[in-house]
């Protein structure tokens, strides 16, 4: 999956990377395809080796909108059977779901040169949770959708927390109980009757565990040792030599320093977007300040600040965090 964003659209929060179609509304489906640059379709062809010879068992992805000379065009390589959701079809499914013809998209585009594709509306009033009477969150709805075959057609709950607009992808492995996905195999029209009877119940469930972790005491220690879970010191190199040791020595100062950091905010508090966050003893302060790092903090030298946080290895650190402190033990 490519870590930079090709095109996209955001309403009110302005991405790190300063690209995009700024709106100062939320958008309806067809400004999100129209301002998310979607406006294209995909198609698959056979390939060949330099010879000529058909390889089979493999076909090319690629986007019919781009000419034959733009290798940008290809998209991935994928068996025979897999079926492409087109990006129109794939909003007019996701939209019956979420908006029938309303404003409700926040963000939408596409990763690299098309490789994979997002929509992230929000679900009505009715949906918002309060850990506390003071800290609401906000449910969303995230659907995506590769062409390269690299992850199925995806559609989970992402919860922000509106003091510091922490964000975190709900259900995301297997295991977890809301996570809707289809491989691509077709017979899509399925999809929003599907999942429309899981909203509510996972709404409760979602509020339910938020609330048992705001009232689980978490000390600074035992934070830590959880940190040390989540950032484990990298294990040393099998080969002895400079290079390899350097390298592992500024891996495991790495490593460290970024365990330390999570802790100080965890005991001392931070400022973000203008708002004070207080330090507190327990799980669900804990996991904010894991997404507070990861959202505003984290210093990401390679790809792409919005992708790394909302699909990359930013988003795998707030899953695993997750587990993590939403655990009994």
């Amino acid at each position: 999956m490519p870590d930079w964003v090709g095109k996209m659209f955001y309403y009110k929060e302005r991405p790190w990377h300063g690209k995009g179609v700024a709106l100062d509304h939320l958008a309806t489906a067809e400004e999100a395809i129209k301002y998310g640059g979607l406006d294209w379709e995909v198609e698959k062809i056979p390939i060949f080796t330099a010879d000529g010879t058909p390889i089979k068992r493999r076909v090319a992805i690629v986007r019919k909108d781009l000419p034959h000379s733009d290798l940008n065009r290809v998209l991935g390589i994928v068996y025979p059977g897999f079926k492409p959701l087109q990006n129109k079809e794939a909003v007019e499914l996701f939209d019956r779901l979420v908006g029938k013809g309303e404003p409700v998209y926040h963000t939408g585009g596409y990763l690299g040169n098309g490789e994979v594709i997002w929509l992230l509306a929000e679900l009505p009033d009715k949906f918002r949770i309060f850990v506390r009477d003071d800290d609401e969150v906000r449910l969303f709805m995230l659907f995506t959708n590769s062409h390269d075959g690299t992850i199925a057609v995806d559609i989970r709950i992402t919860i922000v927390r509106v003091v510091c607009w922490n964000t975190l992808k709900m259900a995301l492995s297997d295991r977890s109980r809301f996570v809707y996905k289809r491989w691509h195999r077709g017979d899509y029209e399925t999809i929003p009757h599907e999942i429309e009877a899981l909203l509510e119940k996972e709404k409760a469930a979602i509020q339910e565990q938020f609330k048992r972790m705001a009232k689980r005491v978490l000390t600074e220690d035992e934070f830590r040792r959880i940190l040390e879970r989540l950032l484990p010191d990298p294990k040393p190199p099998q080969r002895q030599d400079e290079r390899s040791r350097r390298e592992y020595e500024w891996r495991l100062e790495r490593v460290r320093e970024e365990r330390e950091a999570i802790l100080r905010i965890f005991t001392e508090g931070t400022t973000l977007n203008g708002q004070r966050i207080e330090p507190e003893e327990n799980a669900w302060a804990a996991l904010n300040t894991v997404i507070a790092y990861i959202d505003h903090l984290r210093d990401v030298k390679n790809g792409d600040r919005y992708a790394h946080i909302h699909f990359g290895y930013g988003a795998r650190l707030k899953e695993r965090a997750y587990e993590l402190l939403s655990s009994p033990s």
